[in-house]
């Protein structure tokens, strides 16, 4: 007897999904979906509670989708010619990830907004706070004039946005060290996101005394839009993914930070 809230429809779609905190992408595909969550055929398994990003790849009516872990079905090598391994997925509602969101940006950092909100909005900025805050007055490098064959310098390229990202605590740090930037990205929170495919400089404050912001140039891969999708009012979830155009150098220069907070 089916006891789920949500009829179960058994499809296969290719599926792309993300451990949380790992930019490795794996590959599986529905053995069946419903408006509540999916089985997940693959052969990588996780564990019950881990938080999971889900791509359902369709061309027309694909999506994004995060969730967490319910069920790791494994079976031996021997059965999987009748058996199919996988895990279960609960897509998780929005109202879930903004108590996720939340109570952790708190207790992590404050964001330091310098934008002025009166009447019920100003509580809604108080309560909006994550590890990574760019807020603030849009700083603008000009990159140096560049010489055309004939010797003369052609116009400069667009100055490139400079966007601030500061660390409250060693704590903050660290988990957005080893979650984001030793991976090559970084998700920054902001209600003036950047254009998709934009490149910028992301100007990196340690929380370390005398030490100077390091700047690396990164491009904007995901865009959450700073309005609502519903009705008036802000995306309290609005911001930006980026990508660090030579991740290399960005754990190379954060290496001696890395190693003092360690400490």
């Amino acid at each position: 007897m089916e006891r789920r809230a949500h009829t179960r429809y058994p499809r296969r779609f290719e599926v792309r999904f993300w451990r949380q905190g790992q930019s490795e992408a794996h590959s599986g595909f529905t053995t069946n979906i419903s408006r509540s969550g999916a089985f997940l055929g693959t052969t990588h398994m996780l564990a019950p509670g881990e938080r999971v990003r889900v791509e359902v790849l369709d061309a027309e009516n694909g999506f994004i989708a995060e969730g967490r872990i319910v069920r790791s079905h494994r079976v031996s090598v021997a059965l999987r010619h009748v058996d199919q391994p996988g895990i279960g997925v609960r897509f998780l509602m929005p109202d879930e990830l903004l108590s996720d969101l939340l109570p952790a940006a708190r207790a992590a950092t404050t964001i330091a907004s310098r934008e002025r909100v009166r009447g019920p909005q100003r509580e809604v900025e108080a309560e909006v706070s994550r590890e990574v805050a760019a807020e603030g007055p849009v700083q603008e490098v000009a990159p140096a004039a560049v010489a055309a064959p004939n010797g003369e310098l052609s116009p400069s390229p667009r100055p490139l946005r400079v966007v601030p990202v500061d660390f409250v605590d060693r704590t903050s740090f660290l988990a957005v060290y080893h979650r984001d930037l030793s991976t090559g990205g970084l998700f920054i929170s902001t209600p003036s996101p950047a254009a998709l495919q934009e490149v910028v400089i992301i100007e990196l404050t340690p929380p370390l005394a005398n030490v100077e912001p390091l700047r690396f140039e990164a491009r904007v891969v995901h865009r959450f839009e700073p309005d609502a999708v519903v009705g008036k009012g802000r995306n309290l979830l609005s911001g930006m993914g980026v990508q660090f155009l030579e991740p290399d150098r960005v754990k190379a220069q954060l290496a001696p930070v890395l190693a003092e907070l360690r400490k």
